[in-house]
């Protein structure tokens, strides 16, 4: 499957910090913000914003239908929305 971009919003059951210590530790997602592979932010107390650039979907994919996965992130997370994205080049 190709990699592609994306944006996902969190919906959070727990406050953006909580979060944010649970996100960083799993998987390699610390190492993916260090190389400039993820950027993340607080768009308010209970949401936050996640765009991630090359994105291997099989991957995503295999770890989203995780039961280990979805059992850790329960407690924390409500939903997720997710958009691809395109790069896009300034107009001629």
């Amino acid at each position: 499957m190709a990699q592609v971009n994306m944006a996902s919003i969190a919906h959070l059951k727990c406050d953006y910090e909580i979060w944010e210590k649970l996100f960083l530790s799993n998987e390699d997602n610390q190492q993916q913000v260090n190389n400039g592979k993820f950027l993340y932010g607080k768009a308010n107390d209970n949401t936050a914003i996640i765009i991630m650039k090359d994105v291997d979907m099989a991957a995503m994919a295999k770890r989203a239908s995780d039961p280990k996965f979805k059992k850790m992130v329960e407690p924390y997370i409500e939903y997720h929305e997710f958009f691809t994205m395109d790069e896009m080049n300034p107009p001629q």
